[in-house]
């Protein structure tokens, strides 16, 4: 995968980094297209060959930020017909969830394949204003392209081969993994405590509503 995606970014060059990122971004398609992988070559490439890594970051970021836009906008769309389908109660307790330091999520959802790929869309469909979700999501696109272009620019010839795949070392796979795995755990901890939060609310609402009875 590397070794294609590499000649893709040495054929194209900086455009196929907006592409990507917009791939990346847009519902669905970032599952299929890894577009952080070509956003760490481009920024191995580029810090290698002497370019703007302030040009590729941009470009990165904006790619993003649309991909978001659009992904939003999807779920706004379709948010009426999830909620009268299965997925109704889903959404409502979603919405209960993300009301609270959750949100604070939106920005790191970037940082992980799985809710990278559905943030967006699910922020739209839980109806989240835009003028919450607007600067959380753009924030986490800056954070999240700062991290693979800069990572690429810093470490990305010392864990690539001289073909332009991975270095298959055993440190670099577990460093993956821990990382992946540790923002996992921070997002279920964190839903968890607002889950436990909203339980503790509608007790405390029912014994005000049975005790005048």
């Amino acid at each position: 995968m590397f070794l294609a995606l590499s000649s893709l970014y040495l054929r194209f060059g900086v455009p196929i980094v907006f592409v990507a990122a917009l791939s990346e971004a847009t519902v669905g398609l970032g599952i299929v297209f890894p577009g952080v992988v070509v956003m760490f070559l481009a920024g191995a490439y580029t810090a290698d060959q002497g370019g703007s890594l302030a040009l590729v970051f941009a470009v990165a970021v904006a790619g993003t930020v649309i991909g978001d836009s659009v992904s939003y906008g999807l779920g706004r769309w379709g948010s009426g017909w999830l909620l009268g389908s299965r997925l109704g109660s889903s959404l409502a307790l979603g919405a209960a969830l993300i009301g609270g330091r959750a949100r604070w999520l939106i920005p790191f959802y970037h940082l992980h394949s799985a809710t990278r790929a559905v943030g967006p869309f699910g922020s739209g469909a839980l109806r989240l204003p835009l003028r919450i979700w607007m600067p959380l999501d753009y924030l986490g696109a800056l954070i999240a392209n700062l991290v693979w272009v800069g990572s690429g620019a810093v470490f990305g010839r010392a864990v690539l081969t001289e073909r332009g795949t991975l270095e298959q070392h055993p440190a670099l796979r577990i460093g993956i993994i821990v990382l992946a795995v540790a923002w996992l755990l921070v997002a279920r901890r964190t839903l968890r405590s607002r889950r436990r939060g909203l339980d503790l609310e509608a007790e405390r609402a029912e014994e005000g509503v049975s005790a005048p009875e």
